[in-house]
C-alpha cells in the first residue's frame, strides 16, 4: 500500500467523538468514551488515526465531551502508528452542540485549507487515498464517501411462487453516509454553531449543487459501532491486518 502525499498534506482530520454512546453503555459502563472502546485490543480512535495517518494524514483534532480526559490522556499530543506519527490536538464541548456545532467549534483550530471530517464510531477501509485524489479533481467544495447499505436481515429470492435463494444480509442497493467527508475549510464558517449537519449545511450545500459523493466499492469494510451487537459484530469481522504496515 502506498501513502498518497500530494494533498493529504494538505488537509487536516476533525474527528466527531464527544456523544456519550448510550446505546453501548452496556460496553462502556458510563466509565469510558466509546471512541475508546476495544475492537480487536486497540480503541476505535486509535484504528481511525492508523487509518488517517496510511493515506497521509498527519494531524487530527478531536471534537471531544463526555469524559473529554480520558481521551486526552489516552492519546497526548502525537500518536505512533504503523506509518508514520501524527499530531493530535483537541476541541472541548462545555455543552452539547450536535455534529455541525462540534464542528464549528473545532474549525478554529484548523489550520488546513482542507479538512475531512470522520464520526468517531466508524471503521473503514474505504480507500481514502482515491476519495482525497476524487475530490481534488473536481475541486469540489465538499465530498461525501458513500457505501451501500447494508440489509439487517437476510434477503430471499423468488421467482413465482418459488423460493430459488437465500442470500445473508446483502448489501442493498442504496448509497448512505459512510461518516467520512471531505470540505473547504472555508466552508466551515457555514456550519451551524448548534445543530446537525446533516440537517443543516449538508442539505444547503446539496440544493447548491456544491457536493459530490464519491462511492466506495462493494468490498470495503464498513461499520458504525452503536450497540453491542455491532461491537462484537466488529471484534470478529474487523480486518485489522488492512490497517497495519506489512
Amino acid at each position: 500500500m502506498w501513502v498518497m502525499m500530494s494533498h493529504s498534506n494538505e488537509i487536516d482530520a476533525i474527528i466527531l467523538s464527544g456523544g456519550k454512546g448510550t446505546r453501548l453503555r452496556s460496553v462502556t459502563m458510563d466509565k469510558i468514551p466509546k471512541g475508546l472502546v476495544r475492537i480487536k485490543e486497540k480503541p476505535i480512535l486509535e484504528w481511525e488515526l492508523i487509518w488517517l495517518r496510511k493515506h497521509g494524514i498527519r494531524r487530527a483534532i478531536f471534537a471531544i465531551g463526555h469524559l473529554a480526559d480520558k481521551i486526552k490522556d489516552y492519546f497526548g499530543d502525537v500518536v505512533e502508528t504503523p506509518w508514520g506519527t501524527i499530531e493530535v490536538d483537541y476541541s472541548v464541548e462545555k455543552e452539547k452542540l450536535g455534529s455541525g456545532g462540534a464542528v464549528r467549534l473545532a474549525s478554529s483550530l484548523v489550520t488546513a485549507n482542507t479538512t475531512l471530517l470522520l464520526n468517531g464510531d466508524v471503521l473503514t477501509t474505504i480507500d481514502l487515498s482515491k476519495m482525497i485524489s476524487f475530490h481534488f479533481e473536481r475541486s469540489a467544495p465538499a465530498t461525501m464517501a458513500l457505501v451501500k447499505l447494508p440489509s439487517p436481515f437476510g434477503v430471499i429470492e423468488v421467482e413465482g411462487d418459488l423460493i430459488t435463494k437465500f442470500v445473508e444480509k446483502p448489501l442493498l442497493p442504496v448509497w448512505i453516509h459512510s461518516g467520512v467527508d471531505l470540505i473547504k475549510s472555508e466552508i466551515l464558517s457555514s456550519f451551524p454553531t448548534k445543530g446537525q449537519m446533516e440537517d443543516t449545511i449538508f442539505v444547503e450545500l446539496a440544493k447548491k449543487k456544491r457536493f459530490y459523493g464519491f462511492q466506495a466499492s462493494d468490498e470495503v469494510y464498513w461499520t458504525s459501532i452503536d450497540t453491542q451487537k455491532e461491537y462484537e459484530k466488529a471484534n470478529k469481522e474487523f480486518p485489522q491486518d488492512a490497517f497495519l504496515a506489512t
